[in-house]
């Protein structure tokens, strides 16, 4: 008997995990500029978004679905949502969506230094993705509400 709720105990910490990467942290410019430079050999796919905006929510999924079909690409969320809304509106959608990857809400003194950092074109929109090659080297910019199908071809033009 024992061992059996040994294997169930391992068995629900090992089926939780995901859930724990609905943790949010806040993000500044310098961790930004960090997980931009930092690439480890690894394709970084980076989409800002926020609860409030409908196309965004529209879109998560895909995204969602995108990471669990692209494991060697690191995704990662960033909200735009205030910092003080996290436990209140960012980590339940994320929870709801089931989000297997990094989530971050913005914490930027203005939001321009954040826009300048991503894309100088961007005009703050969103959804808005960015996709980085393994050296740190944009490849694409995406302001608007993309399907699971156009990431997918976008992607696979960078991962060789």
């Amino acid at each position: 008997m024992s061992r059996w709720l040994s294997f169930l105990s391992v068995y629900l910490i090992l089926v939780n995990i995901p859930a724990l990467s609905q943790d949010v942290k806040t993000i500044d410019e310098k961790g930004l500029s960090n997980l931009l430079k930092n690439r480890d050999g690894k394709v970084l796919f980076i989409n800002f978004w926020a609860t409030w905006c409908v196309p965004c929510r529209e879109e998560f999924p895909d995204i969602v679905k995108l990471a669990k079909n692209f494991p060697k690409v690191e995704f990662i969320a960033v909200s735009l949502d205030h910092p003080d809304e996290i436990k209140s509106k960012i980590e339940p959608f994320l929870k709801k969506m089931k989000a297997p990857f990094k989530n971050y809400v913005a914490k930027f003194k203005d939001d321009q230094v954040l826009i300048e950092m991503i894309n100088k074109d961007w005009n703050g929109a969103i959804p808005a993705t960015a996709i980085y090659s393994s050296n740190g080297r944009q490849t694409g910019f995406y302001p608007k509400k993309m399907s699971y199908k156009e990431f997918e071809k976008e992607l696979k033009k960078v991962i060789k």
